[in-house]
């Protein structure tokens, strides 16, 4: 009969067993999660200079990466849920070029939800076949990674998302910490490899898939996501991580057609779509032209409707963004007059 040491077999009883994960890694797992054509925050991108900016290259210190000095070219993304976030592009590219690059990418990261965003302060672009990164308040994107681009981006800047804004609020809690042991397996390889700094991103992505696309990954993919990290998905939901819909998108005034179009307005406990033309422009007086009731925001709305007054936050006006509030002056047929109008800083 052979003996074992005592304590080796403690140890042997104490350190969880994970059964093998169902993928390598869930950034490529269905390239239909989200689309180049989903709904967006993102009202304008707006060119800021240039400034001297540390930013994190890939491609430095001999393809391990650094952090290099550049005077980059600077740009603000506002977004309908009122954040802001400073778009830094490398020299390299040429000022149109940079400002193309900070408009593609400004939109697709308005396709975050909100939570997504929240620790997002800046970004930084560079040339080069590198991979993306997260973290650091910061998305980092190297554009001419081609298993990144294409049909695969909007998955990877979700990924990356996540590692900025829910890695410090959920990676090395109990609650997750806890859900890891319960589950007894991870979602990939990627995050069973990199349990402290992959398992909550690998997670999020196929989370978010599950609750908000449901029709957009097979049932199989389904019933397997549920039935391997069941306990990571509830921690998951109780961060309430809603896709954007088409209500998130910003209020704007048509010039051409004299329209003030207002994708979500809250009256009483219902959200509704309206269509507003500027009646008499010497007076600012504006007639109903449509309404229609739409899905509510994904994040707390902005523009309401209370009191007799119509407050609109921010409305995209030639490409400049006031903040507005009309007053309601009749019922039949329902018109408006502007009350107060100022520029959004």
């Amino acid at each position: 009969m052979k003996f074992y040491n005592s304590s080796f077999l403690l140890l042997l009883i104490c350190v969880p067993v994970f059964a093998q994960p169902p993928y390598s890694g869930t950034v490529f797992l269905d390239s239909g999660i989200l689309n180049a054509d989903d709904p967006s925050t993102l009202v304008q991108v707006t060119a800021a200079g240039v400034g001297s900016r540390q930013m994190f290259d890939r491609r430095a210190n001999n393809g391990v990466g650094a952090f290099i000095a550049v005077d980059a070219l600077l740009f603000n993304a506002f977004y309908t849920d009122g954040e802001t976030i400073e778009i830094q592009v490398n020299p390299e590219f040429e000022a149109s070029d940079a400002e193309l690059k900070a408009n593609f990418y400004g939109q697709t990261i308005g396709q975050l939800p909100a939570l997504l965003r929240i620790d997002v302060q800046t970004v930084w672009i560079h040339n080069g076949d590198k991979a993306f990164g997260g973290g650091n308040n910061n998305i980092l994107i190297h554009t001419e990674s081609p298993g990144y681009h294409g049909e695969w981006l909007e998955e990877t800047i979700y990924h990356e998302a996540c590692h900025t804004s829910l890695d410090s609020r959920l990676a090395n809690s109990a609650q997750w910490l806890n859900a890891q042991s319960l589950d007894g397996e991870f979602i990939s390889t990627y995050a069973r490899d990199n349990p402290t700094r992959e398992d909550v991103a690998e997670s999020c992505l196929v989370h978010f898939a599950l609750r908000n696309y449901p029709d957009r990954i097979p049932a199989a993919t389904r019933s397997l996501i549920e039935s391997t990290i069941p306990n990571r998905l509830t921690v998951l939901d109780a961060m309430a991580i809603k896709a954007i819909v088409e209500s998130d998108r910003y209020a704007s005034f048509d010039t051409a057609a004299q329209l003030l179009k207002l994708p979500a307005v809250k009256v009483g406990d219902i959200y509704y779509e309206l269509s507003l033309k500027l009646a008499d422009p010497a007076t600012y007086r504006f007639t109903l032209a449509s309404v229609m009731e739409t899905v509510a925001t994904s994040y707390p709305l902005l523009t309401r409707f209370a009191a007799g007054f119509l407050e609109m936050p921010l409305v995209l006006v030639a490409g400049t963004r006031y903040e507005i509030s009309l007053k309601l002056t009749g019922d039949d047929p329902i018109e408006f007059q502007l009350s107060d109008a100022r520029v959004v800083d």
